[in-house]
């Protein structure tokens, strides 16, 4: 395969972990943080036990190292995890400031009763 094709299909494996940033934090991303939570603790325990596989999906991906391959699949969750976690903080400053301006509406009215 061609390295140029490669290194294009692994930047664009960066585009949801942008998505993310600019969605909401509904059900649907409760449901797939639930998914990784068990899927990734098998992957990591498939990947002590077998590391020989990273190779292997370089190999068919057309990258020169595993090493490398698993480089990139580190990152790419690092970015996405990122996004997910300013996505939530975003929405929970919104929630903060929606709170204490109806603590703050309710403080003035009882100062003026």
């Amino acid at each position: 395969m061609n390295v140029q094709i490669i290194r294009l299909f692994l930047v664009a494996l960066f585009v949801p972990a942008f998505i993310v940033l600019a969605r909401s934090l509904g059900a649907r991303s409760r449901a797939l943080r639930s998914l990784l939570l068990f899927t990734f603790p098998a992957l990591v325990g498939f990947s002590i036990m077998f590391p020989s596989i990273w190779q292997t999906f370089a190999d068919w991906l057309g990258v020169d190292r595993g090493v490398d391959l698993l480089l990139y699949v580190t990152v790419l969750t690092l970015v996405t995890y990122i996004g997910y976690s300013f996505g939530k903080f975003r929405t929970l400053e919104k929630r903060i400031a929606t709170l204490v301006q109806e603590l703050a509406l309710l403080r003035a009215a009882q100062e003026n009763q």
